[in-house]
Order: structure tokens, then C-alpha cells, then sequence
């Protein structure tokens, strides 16, 4: 069993014990993408599982685990520059290696979503348009 820690896109969180091969009952669907994320310039990642089909599902975004994959990308943590990047739905939160999450990763998640309210707060026209164009994003198929 792997200690994780499941982030909706609600922001609602908890630990979870889980098999990576049960994954999915988590995540709604396939675990096959796993992306490196970060919370501080302190070098140290951990990995988020999430449902690489989410987004075309209509899930809802997840701006922790966008704003943890762009930090990790490029050290800005200016989640909401780039909705193509952006994560949708429910993630799991693990050490790098696939490893139990440890707890002062737990607490970087936990800032980050701390950070998200904040910003959803402060800044509630920019989070809303982001929010769009990922939902919007996950609609535009080309043929």
C-alpha cells in the first residue's frame, strides 16, 4: 500500500492508502499519466496521478495540481498563464518515485492549496477565465 494525498478540484483533500493498480477508482478512469509537480524552489518534486482523459470528460480543472505543474515546468508558479497545461480533476499526490507521499510534502500541497483560495479570492475574474478556457479546451475537437 502507497500513502497518497487525493486533491478534488474543489479543494477538498485527504490521505489515502491505495495500490497503484487502484488507482483509478480515485481518479475516474485510466492512471497512465503521472506529472512532476512543486510547491517551492527548494528542488524538491513529487509526482501527481491523474485521468489524462479528465479534461475531455468536462471534469472541472485542478488548479493545486496545474499550479504544482507549472511550478515544476518553469518556477513560476503563475498557475493560470497557460490553461493548455492545465490538470483536470481528482490527483493523488506521491513521492517522485512513486513512493508514500511524506508529510512535509503534504504540508507544500497544503500551502499551495492555500495559495488557490487566495488567489480565487483575490483575483476572482482571472480564476473564472481560466477556469473557461480549460473547460473549453477539454470541448475543442478537431476533426
Amino acid at each position: 500500500m502507497i500513502t497518497g494525498f487525493l486533491v478534488s478540484p474543489d479543494l477538498s483533500h485527504r490521505s489515502i492508502s491505495f495500490e497503484l493498480d487502484h488507482a483509478a477508482q480515485f481518479l475516474g478512469g485510466v492512471t497512465d499519466d503521472r506529472v512532476s509537480v512543486a510547491f517551492q524552489d527548494d528542488g524538491n518534486s513529487f509526482a501527481a496521478l491523474y485521468n489524462p482523459d479528465a479534461r475531455e470528460s468536462g471534469a472541472e480543472p485542478n488548479p493545486v495540481a496545474s499550479l504544482g505543474r507549472g511550478h515544476a515546468a518553469t518556477g513560476d508558479s503563475a498557475f493560470i498563464s497557460d490553461p493548455t497545461a492545465a490538470i483536470s480533476g481528482p490527483v493523488i499526490f506521491v513521492g517522485a518515485e512513486g513512493q508514500d507521499i511524506a508529510l512535509d510534502e503534504i504540508e507544500r500541497i497544503k500551502d499551495g492549496i492555500r495559495a488557490v483560495r487566495t488567489y480565487r479570492e483575490d483575483n476572482e475574474e482571472d480564476y473564472r477565465l481560466w477556469r473557461a478556457a480549460v473547460l473549453n479546451l477539454g470541448q475543442f475537437r478537431i476533426a
